[in-house]
C-alpha cells in the first residue's frame, strides 16, 4: 500500500489533495488543526495538530512510520491575512510567520528525524515565494513564503550532500479561488466595511487545479525531481 501524510487536510487544496489520495486507495494520515473524518472505508488517519507543535508533529510522523514506511509527505498548510503597514500588525505578521516558516522548520526536522527513507516530499507555496505579492496589505505573506522557498532550498541541497535520494519539490501556484486565504483574508481587520476583490475580477486556479499538479509530482518517475513548478490561471496578469 502507499502511504503518506497530507497537512492541511480540512480544507482547499490538501482537502483536495487528500480526496483525490483517498481515492485511489492510499492510507493517508491527515494532518490538520481542525480534526478530519476520513470517508467511510478509506484509508485514512485523521490526526489533528498545529504545525507549530514540533512535539505533535513528531508524535504523529512517528505513529505513521510505525504503520509502514512513508511514500510522501505533502504541506499544504499557510496562513495569509491582510496586515499592512502604519498600523500595530505585529500579533498577524506572528502568526503568518510562525505558521508559514517556524512551521514548515518543524516538519523538515521531524520528517528527518522520523523518516528518513521517505520518497517525495512536496511543499506547496505561492507565486509570492518568487516576487512581492501584487494583493494589499500582503508584504509579511511574501516575506514568508520567500524565507520558505529558502529553507525548502537548503533541505534538498542538505539531502544531496548527506546522500539521501528523498525528491523534494515546491509547487508555486498564483491565485487560487475558494480556499481559507480568500475567505479569512480580511477577517482580522476589525472592519465591516465591503472589502475589495483581492482576485482581480478573472478567472484563477481552483484548489482542484492544484491538487491536480501535486498529484502529478508524486506520480512522477523516481528519478524525477521537480525543483519548483510555477504556475496560474492564463488570465491572471504576471
Amino acid at each position: 500500500m502507499t502511504r503518506g501524510v497530507v497537512l492541511g487536510a480540512s480544507s482547499g487544496i490538501g482537502a483536495e489533495l487528500a480526496q483525490r489520495l483517498l481515492g485511489r486507495g492510499d492510507e493517508v494520515t491527515l494532518v490538520s488543526r481542525r480534526a478530519v473524518t476520513p470517508p467511510p472505508g478509506s484509508a485514512g488517519v485523521s490526526a489533528p495538530a498545529d504545525i507549530r507543535d514540533f512535539g505533535r508533529l513528531e508524535q504523529i510522523f512517528t505513529d505513521a512510520c510505525r504503520r509502514g514506511p512513508l511514500d510522501y509527505v505533502v504541506n499544504c498548510v499557510g496562513v495569509g491575512f491582510y496586515a499592512p503597514l502604519g498600523a500595530d500588525n505585529s500579533a498577524i505578521w506572528n502568526d503568518i510567520l510562525t505558521v508559514n516558516v517556524t512551521g514548515l522548520l518543524n516538519l523538515l526536522s521531524v520528517v528527518d528525524r522520523t523518516c528518513p527513507e521517505l520518497t517525495r516530499l512536496v511543499h506547496v507555496s505561492s507565486m509570492a515565494a518568487h516576487r512581492v505579492s501584487r494583493t494589499p496589505g500582503n508584504l509579511a505573506y511574501s516575506v514568508a513564503k520567500a524565507g520558505a522557498k529558502t529553507i525548502v532550498e537548503e533541505y534538498r541541497r542538505s539531502l544531496r550532500a548527506d546522500g539521501r535520494s528523498t525528491r523534494v519539490s515546491m509547487v508555486s501556484p498564483g491565485f487560487v479561488e475558494s480556499t481559507d486565504f480568500g475567505r479569512n483574508y480580511f477577517s482580522r481587520t476589525g472592519d465591516t466595511a465591503p472589502q475589495p476583490d483581492i482576485y482581480g475580477g478573472h478567472r484563477n486556479l481552483t484548489a482542484a487545479d492544484v491538487a491536480d499538479v501535486v498529484a502529478y509530482v508524486l506520480g512522477s518517475p523516481p528519478h524525477i525531481e521537480f525543483l519548483d513548478l510555477v504556475f496560474c490561471s492564463a488570465e491572471q496578469p504576471g
